[in-house]
C-alpha cells in the first residue's frame, strides 16, 4: 500500500472561536488574503493586530506574479475564505516563501488541503506551486454560518473519487494508462471508502451537524493524497472536472465549483453505467442543485460543453478517461436531462 494511503492531511484544528486567536499568533507584520464581503464579517476579530489585507478578485497567474513582486514587510501569509482566497494565499506563500495559515469559512472545494493553487493562464487552469500551511483551522460555528450551497459545493470534491476511480479502471482495463500512474487498488479503495462516507451522511452534510462538517473534512483532506501518490491524480477525479474545464473555457463563467464537477460526477457515472442512481441521489438529497439553470446556464450551453467536452479534453494534456473516447449523444442528454428533473422534483 502506498504512503499516501496511510498518512494524509495537512495539521488541523478543529473547534469554536478560532478566528479571534489568529492576531495572537501569526507573526505580524501578516497579510490576510480574503474577499470584500468576508473581510466585513472578520474585521473585528483583528483589533490591534498588525495586519495588511488583500482582497482577491483574480487567478489568473499573470495578475498574482505582479501582486506578489509588490508584497512588502509582509512575514505571514492568512488564507480567510472559500477556494478562490485560499488558493490565492497558498501562491503568494509559494512565491514569497512565507509560513501559511489556512482558514476556510465554506468547504466549497479542497484548495484548502491541496498544496498546489488552482490559477488561471489565459484563462486555462493550471496547478501551479507548493505550499503547506502551518496548520488548516476548521471552526465549526463560521462553517454553519455559511451559505448552505457553499459548504454543500464541497462534496464535488469527494463525489468525483467516484468517477475518477472509473476512469482509472477503464483505462487499465483498455490499455491507455499512463505508465507513471499504474492502478493501485489501495488507493483506488481509499477514495472509494471517502465516496461511502458521504453517502453514510447525507443528512448531517444538508444539516451541517459537526458529524456532517467532520465527513466533508476527512473527505477533502484525501486532495492531499495527489502529492503523496506521487502527483497520481488518477483516483480523485476524472470526467467529472473535465467536465467542469470545458464548461468554463466554453462559457467563460465563473462557477460554484461543485456544481459543475458535481454534474460531471452524474455525466461520468452514466457513461460508465455504474452508481448514478447513487450519486444523484446523494447530491440532490443534501440540496446541491448541478442542473444547468442553478449555475446559470441555459440547457443550450449546456449541451455544447458535454457534445463539446470530447474534442476539448483530447486538446489537453489530460489523463485518458472513458470520456476521451465516448461522443455523447442527444438521446443520452435527454436521459440526463429526466433524470435530473426527477431527481429535484421528489425533493421541491
Amino acid at each position: 500500500m502506498c504512503n499516501a494511503c496511510l498518512d494524509y492531511g495537512f495539521p488541523t484544528v478543529m473547534g469554536r472561536g478560532l478566528f479571534g486567536e489568529f492576531k495572537n499568533f501569526v507573526n505580524p507584520p501578516f497579510l490576510i488574503v480574503t474577499m470584500p464581503d468576508l473581510w466585513n464579517m472578520f474585521k473585528h476579530e483583528f483589533e490591534g493586530a498588525g495586519y495588511q489585507v488583500y482582497l482577491a478578485d483574480s487567478i489568473e497567474q499573470v495578475d498574482l506574479d505582479r501582486d506578489a513582486a509588490g508584497l512588502k514587510d509582509i512575514r505571514a501569509i492568512l488564507g480567510l475564505g472559500g477556494g478562490q482566497a485560499l488558493d490565492v494565499a497558498k501562491y503568494f506563500a509559494w512565491r514569497r516563501n512565507l509560513p501559511l495559515f489556512q482558514a476556510p469559512t465554506a468547504l466549497s472545494v479542497n484548495a484548502v488541503y491541496s498544496h498546489r493553487s488552482g490559477v488561471r493562464e489565459n484563462g486555462k487552469v493550471i496547478y501551479r506551486g507548493y505550499a503547506v500551511p502551518e496548520c488548516v483551522f476548521i471552526d465549526y460555528d463560521v462553517l454553519r454560518a455559511a451559505p448552505r450551497h457553499l459548504n454543500w459545493s464541497g462534496i464535488g470534491d469527494i463525489l468525483c473519487f467516484h468517477t475518477g476511480v472509473l476512469d482509472w479502471q477503464y483505462a487499465r482495463d483498455n490499455g491507455k494508462i499512463e505508465a507513471k500512474w499504474p492502478y493501485d487498488e489501495g488507493l483506488a479503495k481509499q477514495s472509494l471508502s471517502k465516496v461511502n462516507a458521504i453517502l453514510k451522511n447525507i443528512d448531517g452534510i444538508r444539516h451541517m451537524t459537526d458529524a456532517g462538517i467532520d465527513a466533508l473534512v476527512d473527505g477533502l483532506k484525501w486532495g492531499t493524497s495527489f502529492h503523496g501518490s506521487g502527483w497520481c491524480p488518477r483516483h480523485i477525479e476524472g470526467t467529472d472536472h473535465f467536465l467542469f474545464y470545458t464548461l468554463e473555457k466554453q462559457t467563460g463563467k465563473k462557477f460554484l465549483h461543485g456544481q459543475p464537477v458535481g454534474l460531471g460526477i452524474v455525466v461520468g457515472s452514466m457513461l460508465h453505467e455504474k452508481g448514478a442512481g447513487d450519486m444523484m441521489d446523494a447530491i440532490a438529497g443534501i440540496g446541491l442543485d448541478v442542473r444547468p439553470q442553478a449555475m446559470g446556464l441555459t440547457w443550450a450551453q449546456a449541451e455544447e460543453g458535454l457534445t463539446g467536452m470530447r474534442s476539448y479534453i483530447n486538446s489537453l494534456p489530460l489523463w485518458h478517461s472513458l470520456a476521451h473516447d465516448v461522443a455523447i449523444t442527444p438521446g443520452f442528454i435527454a436521459d440526463l436531462k429526466l433524470r435530473l428533473e426527477r431527481a429535484y422534483e421528489r425533493r421541491a
